[in-house]
């Protein structure tokens, strides 16, 4: 940090340098008659000795003189011991300068001098790696107390982060404040929103990306003329010396960076990975070759040879048979009774694997129901919702936890399994008449189990011997689809 040659303060601000010494001062000291400038300099000042009295030094700075000899002394020999200096007679009068009251806000003043945004910033990322201590060491006993200084920590940085945005946008480069703002929201935005389907991934990342600016300019703007009205009436500051700030482009990239992984973490990284899946599609197909074959209405030929439908015709009275026999609409499951043999055939597996059965635990099953007809209702297929929450978050939302302690760990959060089943195996036509393949309850809870068991994922989740409780709920879809949910706990 730079220092006034004259009174040794720092310089908060944009420094200024005399154009007759060419050093540099604070804002109280910059006129050559208020740091008493040795050139060129007004004839009725006198101006001090440019050699030690004692040592003959060259004087590099404001010199010391003492008040009991009258001497002008440098810094090394300013004290009385150190020039031999001769203490006057007791029947003299010493006369001795008055001493300064030093001002009771000195503390302050000096812990303001070190409260600048860079230190702030090192201080919260020095709190978010304290609160993430308990992801390599488990400390059980004080998990509250980590949190906290992650919360503290995580908050603290992105106020570091929006001042310096508010910063860059006080001074010419406006550009890159309102990036820093609108990059970190659209982020947020991908992060709790699902791309719909059917639509124009590049207008509507435009739309978005326009969107998001306007909030960030209207946002940056209020925020300056807001600190620009704490500086002039309670601080009574009038300079802008800003103006003279250039944002640093490395520190506003990482800042970028991990201000979009924290918002993407407080969102949800799966949809935000859905997303981004979604636009790289979308790119690839919008940077495709055009086709290039001069007659566009000549269908391209296809390279698979398709073996010809073969449609039964029937005699009419067999027509009359089936259609007496084959019910068009699907057979009647009983939502609780498929639950609970899935239940069942899920204890014959972990009993299979010398492990204790899971109990049923209708709270558990509640969250799983309905996580099962949102999907069903929605037409989705995820273990996040539409509004991103995972299994854990939809369990806190109704005040179910699940938290574990085993003495050297401890666990927490729900676990689960999804399937998405059907009513039917396959549909015939007679005739135009649909024969369907109905599933019974048994063959589709047959059929669920088998699935989980035969996906390494659900099958570690179904031979885990720590959980002792599990929920599942069905859903029917209007298309006959089946959605099981099986949540752990």
């Amino acid at each position: 940090m730079l220092r006034c040659n004259y009174c040794g303060n720092l310089l908060h601000e944009y420094p200024f340098k005399c154009r007759r010494c060419g050093k540099i001062f604070c804002s109280d000291h910059h006129l050559p008659e208020n740091h008493h400038c040795s050139q060129h300099h007004l004839h009725d000042h006198k101006p001090y000795p440019r050699y030690c009295g004692n040592c003959g030094r060259e004087l590099t700075r404001l010199p010391y003189k003492c008040y009991r000899c009258g001497a002008v002394l440098c810094d090394h020999c300013r004290l009385p011991e150190n020039h031999g200096c001769v203490v006057d007679p007791p029947d003299s009068t010493l006369i001795r300068p008055p001493k300064k009251k030093l001002p009771s806000n000195l503390s302050w003043k000096k812990f303001g001098d070190q409260l600048t945004l860079k230190n702030f910033t090192i201080v919260s990322i020095v709190f978010i790696l304290i609160g993430l201590i308990p992801l390599i060491y488990p400390m059980n006993n004080y998990i509250g107390l980590f949190k906290g200084f992650f919360e503290i920590g995580v908050f603290s940085f992105i106020l570091a982060y929006f001042i310096y945005a508010v910063t860059c946008w006080e001074t010419t480069n406006q550009g890159y404040a309102f990036l820093m703002v609108t990059i970190p929201l659209l982020v947020y935005f991908f992060s709790t929103t699902k791309i719909p389907e059917s639509t124009n991934v590049v207008i509507y990342i435009l739309i978005q990306f326009c969107f998001y600016t306007i909030i960030s300019v209207i946002l940056l703007f209020v925020c300056n003329k807001i600190k620009l009205g704490i500086d002039r009436y309670i601080f009574k500051s009038k300079r802008y010396t800003h103006r003279y700030f250039h944002p640093n482009t490395l520190y506003s990239l990482l800042g970028i960076v991990l201000i979009s992984f924290l918002l993407v973490n407080y969102g949800s990284i799966s949809l935000f990975s859905d997303n981004t899946a979604t636009i790289m599609q979308s790119l690839q197909h919008f940077n495709a070759p055009p086709n290039t074959n001069p007659n566009a209405n000549t269908p391209i030929p296809s390279t698979t040879v398709q073996k010809p439908q073969i449609i039964p015709t029937l005699q009419p009275e067999i027509v009359k048979n089936i259609e007496d026999s084959v019910s068009p609409s699907p057979p009647k499951i009983d939502q609780q009774t498929l639950e609970r043999r899935i239940h069942e055939l899920i204890n014959q597996q972990r009993k299979s694997q010398g492990l204790s059965s899971l109990s049923f635990d209708q709270a558990l099953a509640g969250i799983a129901r309905k996580h099962s007809e949102d999907m069903a209702r929605n037409n989705y297929f995820s273990h996040y919702n539409l509004r991103g929450l995972d299994p854990t978050a939809r369990g806190s939302q109704v005040g179910y936890t699940c938290n574990k302690n085993y003495g050297s760990y401890y666990t927490t959060g729900i676990a689960e399994n999804i399937m998405q089943n059907n009513l039917y195996d396959s549909v015939t036509y007679y005739n135009g008449i649909p024969v369907y393949d109905w599933n019974s309850l048994e063959e589709i809870a047959q059929s669920t189990v088998n699935g989980w068991m035969t996906s390494p994922g659900h099958r570690q989740n179904i031979l885990t011997s720590t959980y002792d409780r599990e929920g599942i709920g069905v859903a029917v879809a209007s298309d006959d689809k089946v959605y099981i949910t099986e949540d752990f706990c």
